[in-house]
């Protein structure tokens, strides 16, 4: 399994759509620095900008970029300079940045998980019998991954990913709500399992595993069990 999830990628693909769609609609008002009083010589900051200054990372400010441009300040320029940001290994930055703090709220949503990963799953299964799919495993040389009715073979699940998990479900079975931390019974043993099972085109990713009880994973044999909504109080 990779660190970078599917979830993370979805993520920073929404973040980098919003991010162009802002881009579009950037005008001088909306880009006016308001920490400028001097009217006669206005200077202007882009949404973008400000983003670079929350996380600390450097880059070229509008105002330096536009310094070799002759021509009078144009709306266009607002995007011909967020295309410039887009090619450079800061906004990379910025989107992985991004999509870290959102992944890290995300994750903790058990229901919002399985949704997003009952929609993967669903493209998924329409690769089942299409040739152009057939043809991009054969091409990327994916046979040891998918099988031929295009289910995902099963892989051992790495120990960073066990950690993740347990933290995210206070080491409780996310079905019945059972101990498995091992304070309260040394029989309790902790099973993780897929939420959306591989036999139902699942992904074997960190953002489709839970923490189940030995009984709630066997009773479960390759279905679909619905994660519990209860979240343990804070305080």
């Amino acid at each position: 399994m990779e660190k970078k999830s599917n979830i993370h990628r979805f993520i920073e693909f929404v973040i980098d759509e919003l991010f162009y769609e802002e881009s579009l609609n950037l005008s001088k008002s909306k880009c006016r620095d308001r920490t400028n009083y001097d009217f006669d010589n206005p200077t202007y900051i882009t949404p973008f900008e400000y983003v670079f200054r929350e996380y600390k990372i450097d880059h070229l400010s509008f105002m330096n970029w536009r310094e070799d441009i002759d021509d009078e300040l144009s709306e266009d320029q607002f995007h011909e300079y967020y295309l410039y940001l887009y090619e450079t290994d800061e906004y990379s930055r910025i989107i992985e940045s991004l999509g870290e703090d959102v992944f890290y709220i995300l994750f903790l949503n058990r229901e919002l998980l399985q949704e997003f990963n009952q929609l993967f799953a669903s493209y998924l299964e329409m690769c089942n019998g299409d040739e152009v799919a057939k043809q991009t495993v054969l091409d990327r040389e994916l046979q040891e991954i998918v099988r031929d009715d295009y289910k995902l073979y099963r892989v051992n699940i790495p120990e960073w990913v066990k950690r993740a998990v347990y933290f995210r479900d206070r080491g409780m079975c996310v079905t019945c709500g059972k101990d498995l931390s091992g304070y309260l019974s040394l029989d309790n043993k902790e099973n993780y399992d897929h939420i959306v099972p591989l036999n139902l085109y699942g992904f074997n990713d960190v953002s489709n595993i839970q923490l189940l009880c030995r009984e709630c994973n066997s009773g479960k044999s390759g279905n679909q069990s619905l994660p519990t909504t209860r979240y343990q109080s804070w305080y």
